[in-house]
């Protein structure tokens, strides 16, 4: 009888420990598809690179429970942590601030991603909508 009453409660506390689940993931307001407009511009000695251009993207749960991933061109996505600010923090270089950003509300989001060095770069100024 003991040896039931001992499976038992091992066996209900295996069940309880294995549906543990967050109860708010403040993630969850962010997730979703986005039209991001992005204003792209360079440095002088790149030449004439200004242009605007509009990608339907998403925003997504990322395996970190932290973190989202943010997809906002075709074949360009970051994965920044979301901080108690809502402030988008992901080390890109050394050239760039880690602070790309922040989530306006649960429905717009915007940063800068810099990319090049060495006296030449490229600029994106992003800003996001949800559909």
């Amino acid at each position: 009888m003991k040896y039931y009453r001992l499976i038992g409660i091992l066996g209900f506390i295996f069940i309880i420990q294995s549906c543990e689940k967050k109860l708010f993931d403040k993630r969850t307001k962010y997730i979703g598809d986005y039209k991001f407009t992005i204003n792209a511009t360079c440095t002088p000695n790149l030449g004439d690179c200004d242009t605007s251009y509009i990608y339907d993207g998403n925003i997504d749960y990322s395996s970190d429970n932290d973190k989202v991933i943010i997809k906002f061109e075709s074949n360009f996505s970051i994965e920044p942590l979301i901080d108690h600010d809502n402030n988008l923090i992901q080390n890109m270089d050394h050239y760039q601030n880690d602070s790309l950003g922040k989530f306006l509300n649960k429905e717009e989001v915007e940063f800068v991603i810099r990319t090049g060095g060495l006296g030449g770069g490229y600029f994106r100024n992003i800003y996001g909508k949800k559909k």
